[in-house]
């Protein structure tokens, strides 16, 4: 569970919705900077800062770095398996109270998170020039992008008050 079924099962007036909002503002605003820095990082004629003449175990590490960025980013399989599964009648059957649109847009929400995460490891395993840096970096996307579940998982466990239990 993450904060992306904050989206659709809490009502636009309550905290943990606007929580939810937030947190995945955040989320977008963290890969959005992270996507222009490295854009932007772009020096003279060089088209986005594409080293050249990398060592072996710098292109080793980025072919190894897009298997892992792939079986680590689970917002697209889950979103698209959402969506899949959860169809309009089934949902309006379980869930009477609860909006479809709503559900869809959180859904929608979470593989476009998904998608923006593996453009950002994209960028910068095109652009590493040392293996450490590819690590370290893919490893601060993945964070970005668990920022939801940390967050969902701190307010079911009562840190971020009595309010964001429901």
């Amino acid at each position: 569970a993450s904060t992306h079924t904050l989206l659709f099962t809490e009502s636009a007036d309550t905290l943990p919705f606007w929580f939810a909002v937030a947190v995945a503002a955040t989320s977008f605003l963290c890969l959005s900077l992270a996507f222009t820095n490295n854009l932007l990082s772009a020096t003279g004629s060089v088209r986005w800062n594409i080293p050249v003449n990398v060592s072996t175990s710098v292109r080793i590490a980025q072919f190894i770095s897009i298997f892992i960025a792939l079986l680590m980013e689970e917002e697209i399989p889950t979103g698209l398996y959402l969506l899949r599964e959860i169809q309009k009648p089934v949902f309006r059957a379980k869930f009477p109270e609860l909006h479809y649109r709503k559900f869809v847009a959180s859904a929608l929400l979470r593989v476009a998170n998904g998608y923006f995460f593996l453009l950002n490891v994209f960028v910068i395993l095109i652009q590493a020039r040392d293996v450490i840096e590819i690590f370290y970096d893919v490893l601060a996307l993945q964070f970005v992008q668990q920022l939801d579940d940390i967050a969902f998982s701190l307010s079911k466990i009562d840190v971020l008050g009595r309010r964001m239990l429901r």
